[in-house]
């Protein structure tokens, strides 16, 4: 698998701390990408904002003379209220020549939908559907993929159902590795749901951290959380080895996941009972000491130079284990 550098394993820390490159920037993020041998970047079509066509062009052709590939992402969205940002996304992608963009359904984290209830949940998913039938004409003519993401939202059965009723060659997933476990789902069993639909993928890992009422997710470098790495991207190469990723580390904050509440489960769909107690087990097993500082620099109020120099560590570790682990 090709593996590259999404922007949002980054936050505004590195600008704030007067930091180069930045990664928020298209330059800086190609540099960052570039000086870990890494092949591709992901950003959102804000970081373009006021380019002219030809300015766009031009940028294309000078990450592809680095040997740099493009997604573009858009997310968040109820595209049954506006459409119109995933049309500007991929107008900026067919501009930028890039094959792949990646978009949410929702703002939602954590695996929590109850403020929908299942009924609110299920029409809210439904709802979804004719949109995304109109767009993906558009993105046909443009010869670009739409890969909707499990933003700590959506389930791989969910997934599954909605790019079925859709049913475009055009609409797949944009599978987050890490996020897989805020649904209650191990990612090498998410993974091989959806992996007739996989356009893309995230690499993001977590340490575990045990409450009462479940699990706080911590972001961390690759190879050091809970994830199988070699099984998952084996998986990936067998079944879609076409697809290319992004190192994602992501969350700012951790993400409590409140998995042993009952009403956490009311809005999903039926699972097999050992789908549930197997992500429940791993959760378990990796749990970590119940004394260990579950927060990050940034939930802990440190300067941006440490918050920056925080998420640069993680990048440099997690390229690191993939090459370790010829997974790059």
């Amino acid at each position: 698998m090709k593996i590259g550098l999404c922007a949002w394993s980054f936050t505004g820390s590195h600008r704030e701390a007067g930091l180069a490159p930045d990664p928020h920037t298209t330059e800086g993020l190609a540099q960052l990408a570039l000086r870990w041998g890494l092949h591709s970047i992901e950003c959102s079509p804000q970081f373009f904002a006021g380019q002219s066509p030809s300015q766009l062009k031009d940028f294309a052709a000078s990450l592809a003379g680095r040997g740099l590939d493009l997604v573009i992402d858009t997310g968040g969205h109820d595209y049954a209220r506006d459409l119109s940002p995933l049309r500007q996304a991929i107008e900026t992608a067919h501009l930028l020549s890039v094959r792949v963009v990646r978009t949410t359904i929702s703002n939602l984290l954590e695996g929590d939908r109850r403020k929908y209830g299942y009924e609110g949940w299920r029409q809210y998913l439904e709802n979804q559907v004719a949109p995304l039938k109109k767009i993906m004409p558009l993105a046909a003519d443009h010869g670009i993929a739409i890969g909707i993401e499990n933003h700590q939202d959506l389930c791989s059965w969910e997934l599954c159902w909605l790019c079925e009723e859709v049913d475009s060659t055009r609409l797949g997933v944009t599978m987050d590795c890490g996020n897989a476990l805020s649904v209650g789902e191990m990612p090498l069993a998410f993974a091989g749901r959806i992996m007739p639909f996989l356009k893309h993928v995230h690499l993001k890992d977590y340490t575990v951290h045990p409450t009462p009422s479940g699990y706080r997710l911590k972001r961390c470098a690759l190879g050091t959380g809970v994830v199988d790495w070699p099984a998952l991207i084996a998986a990936f190469g067998a079944g879609a080895p076409q697809v290319q990723g992004c190192i994602e580390l992501g969350a700012s904050a951790a993400r409590h996941i409140r998995i042993l509440e009952e009403d956490y489960w009311a809005t999903y769909p039926p699972r097999p009972l050992a789908e549930a107690v197997n992500a429940i087990r791993a959760l378990h097993q990796a749990a970590r000491p119940p004394e260990e500082d579950w927060r990050t620099p940034h939930e802990r109020g440190e300067s941006a130079q440490a918050r920056a120099a925080y998420e640069l560590a993680q990048l440099d570790a997690s390229v690191a284990y993939l090459r370790q682990k010829g997974l790059h």
